[in-house]
């Protein structure tokens, strides 16, 4: 893709038309009345776009928050929300925290909402946007997953049981996927036994690396991220099963552009809801997570962080 037609297609002008399940939360979890809510985000999104020009900002993708009723969702709620439930969820790449704010606003306690994210200033764009600083009470730390010396991000270890990973895996290589993995496997409390991590991503019938603004994201299928996560299991000592839904994505200038829910089943790229677990002993994969290999000092290679896909 040609600078100019990613820089057309990253920034839409008007707030996208109603969206009930993010006016819902701006409005009963956050306080901003209807009137004043397209004028808020307006406010925020550009105080973010100054930050940085990322299409998750200029395309509204923070409010893309998870269907109410989607069965991931439902069962990351359940858990949470069990009495005496020791879960806890870390939220990579999250951005304002919308993910964890959801959480929040449908009764998970905020000392179980973890996010961490690169950019620093998104996190705190995200008390502004959900005028919650006082009443959040999650843990937010600023990090780079794939850096091993930046040590900020070890604080995390031990501390969540399972994983939101939105638009966060299709950024990377192959490479930098699996050290992302990993370290998030080794990272995961040591009791746990039923490790989940669930997010949506672009995706491709055919996997392969894709030549974008200056870097070279990996897009899956089912098959080939189920792979990964077998060699990130064969590194941990733990085994993983990776389950696929197809949903739409409106992504130009990689090869198929699949533009609209109504195009061929055959073209690339796909939007993935890709979810991935480790059962309990005695499920259909057996696993144990106490074993995991220290690996969380082994170097990534230097990269550069393929925004385009956001």
């Amino acid at each position: 893709m040609d600078v100019l037609t990613l820089q057309k297609w990253a920034y839409i002008d008007a707030v996208p038309s109603y969206n009930a399940t993010a006016y819902g939360l701006l409005h009963h979890y956050s306080g901003i009345s209807a009137a004043d809510i397209d004028s808020h985000l307006l406010r925020i999104r550009k105080l973010a776009w100054d930050v940085s020009r990322q299409p998750f900002i200029g395309r509204w993708r923070f409010l893309q928050l998870a269907e109410p009723l989607d069965p991931y969702y439902q069962q990351v709620l359940f858990r949470l929300t069990l009495p005496k439930s020791k879960d806890c969820i870390l939220d990579i790449g999250c951005g304002f925290g919308q993910a964890l704010r959801q959480l929040r606003a449908d009764g998970v306690a905020g000392s179980k909402l973890f996010g961490a994210d690169i950019e620093s200033r998104f996190i705190s764009l995200g008390y502004d946007l959900f005028r919650d600083k006082d009443t959040l009470g999650a843990t937010f730390v600023s990090g780079d997953l794939l850096d091993p010396d930046d040590e900020r991000l070890d604080m995390l270890a031990g501390r969540f049981t399972m994983v939101h990973a939105d638009s966060f895996f299709h950024l990377m290589s192959w490479t930098e996927q699996l050290y992302a993995a990993k370290r998030l496997i080794v990272w995961l409390r040591k009791d746990t036994n039923n490790g989940f991590i669930y997010g949506k991503h672009a995706g491709t019938i055919h996997p392969a690396e894709v030549a974008l603004a200056g870097s070279r994201p990996y897009l899956h299928n089912r098959q080939s991220f189920q792979r990964l996560w077998d060699e990130a299991g064969e590194m941990t000592n733990t085994k993983w099963r990776v389950e696929v839904e197809r949903t739409c994505f409106d992504f130009p200038g990689t090869p198929g552009h699949l533009g609209h829910c109504g195009a061929p089943p055959n073209l690339p790229p796909l939007e993935l809801l890709l979810a991935v677990s480790h059962p309990h002993i005695g499920a259909r994969i057996a696993t144990s997570a106490n074993d995991n290999h220290d690996i969380a000092h082994s170097r990534a290679p230097s990269w550069k962080p393929a925004v385009a896909l956001q």
